[in-house]
């Protein structure tokens, strides 16, 4: 008996030894419970399926805009939240940690899963920076061009003209003008 049931320990842990140095009594009759509990919330509360989903149609509406080349504003300010800057831009900003090619390798040791690029092509930043490229709009002897713009701050990037109060910190749109991009998900099929 008592081998029968080491074998059956054994076999229960292998997954676990392969990414955790073992698995004890403990762990196993804790992973036991929580599966158990699981099954059980999936009989009474299963997880709903449906139709449609408002919060994945405004997904693909912001991945739309955000695929425009359209007039914004963008605003960026200290981590006090003190305005240091802005400019007329071109679209919105685009994190610095983005990048084009996959920046995580597949573990060899545990096959972990890695980053898929988004649907605009690029791979998404890790969260460990901050950073921010701006597309400014400025004049040059007369003629509008894009400069790209490296900045360490939190940036708002707003889809119509604002004014920009450094006195008070204040931002405010510029009454009367039309956002050009603008968002109409549907409320259901």
């Amino acid at each position: 008996m008592k081998t029968w049931s080491t074998l059956v320990l054994m076999v229960a842990c292998a997954p676990l030894l392969m990414a955790q140095d073992g698995c004890s009594n403990a762990e196993l009759r804790d992973r036991q419970i929580v599966d158990e509990q699981q099954r059980v919330y999936h009989t009474a509360q299963p997880v709903p399926q449906f139709e449609f989903s408002l919060e994945r149609e405004v997904a693909i509406e912001l991945y739309q805009a955000r695929n425009q080349a359209v007039a914004t504003h963008s605003v960026w300010r200290s981590m006090s939240g003190v305005i240091e800057g802005d400019c007329p831009s071109i679209g919105y900003p685009i994190p610095y940690d983005s990048s084009l090619t996959n920046p995580l390798q597949v573990s060899m040791s545990s096959g972990a899963v890695v980053a898929m690029a988004e649907p605009n092509g690029l791979y998404p930043g890790q969260g460990g920076a901050i950073s921010t490229w701006v597309r400014c709009v400025t004049e040059v002897n007369s003629r509008r061009v894009t400069a790209p713009v490296y900045i360490e701050s939190i940036v708002t990037t707003y889809p119509y003209p604002v004014e920009v109060d450094y006195d008070t910190n204040r931002v405010r749109p510029v009454g009367g003008a039309e956002p050009t991009v603008t968002i109409s998900a549907r409320t259901g099929r």
